[in-house]
């Protein structure tokens, strides 16, 4: 009789890695925030944001309106800019105007820095 033997059967191992399978989180230190300036240009574009509310208000006035388009079709930007000025907004105004529409910005300080802007732009023809 022949002696059998058993067969082993060979499983490649798999390779060892040196590095981690997924990336690790670099960790790094930061600085402490400070939101004073960030909550000082909050507060201070609240104030802008109230002030176009009131302009847009005021332009909704067609009378108002129809005098602002006439002034700017006839190229008066100093008119423009008096009739805008005349709204009684407390941040200064900065009007420009094409055929095809009005934009204003409205800028603000904090600490006597500038901040924030808010920009409109009012489509008014094509």
């Amino acid at each position: 009789m022949h002696s059998h033997y058993k067969r082993q059967t060979y499983y490649p191992q798999r390779p060892y890695y040196c590095y981690p399978p997924y990336p690790q989180p670099h960790y790094r230190q930061y600085p402490d925030v400070d939101d004073t300036v960030f909550i000082q240009s909050v507060e201070s574009f609240q104030g802008i944001a109230k002030d176009a509310i009131t302009i847009l208000n005021r332009l909704s006035n067609r009378k108002f309106a129809h005098q602002l388009m006439t002034l700017a079709q006839q190229g008066k930007q100093q008119e423009v800019d008096q009739l805008m000025k005349s709204i009684g907004v407390n941040a200064p105004i900065k009007t420009s105007f094409t055929p095809s529409g009005l934009k204003i910005e409205i800028d603000a300080l904090s600490q006597g820095s500038p901040c924030c802007n808010l920009s409109m732009y009012l489509k008014w023809g094509d």
